[in-house]
């Protein structure tokens, strides 16, 4: 697909960049004399925003097993 001058195609950030981008804001704050809380902040509401968008589906539910003494009772009866 190609796109044109005009169309901007975003990609979603790995985790290593995430947390790439994380440092360098909060190395700036502390560099620069700003509120290292704020950054910390910023960063954080930026990462809850990005999990809310793109949730990551956890491992299918596992079917839940009985205990083996239920299993023995089960079986005996």
């Amino acid at each position: 697909m190609k796109l044109s001058p005009t169309q901007v195609q975003i990609r979603a950030m790995n985790a290593e960049q995430f947390l790439s981008l994380a440092e360098t804001l909060r190395s700036y704050a502390q560099h620069s004399g700003r509120d290292l809380n704020a950054a910390n902040l910023f960063v954080h509401e930026m990462l809850l925003r990005a999990i809310r968008i793109d949730p990551v589906d956890g491992p299918a539910p596992q079917p839940q097993q009985q205990a083996p003494q239920a299993a023995a009772l089960t079986s005996a009866a």
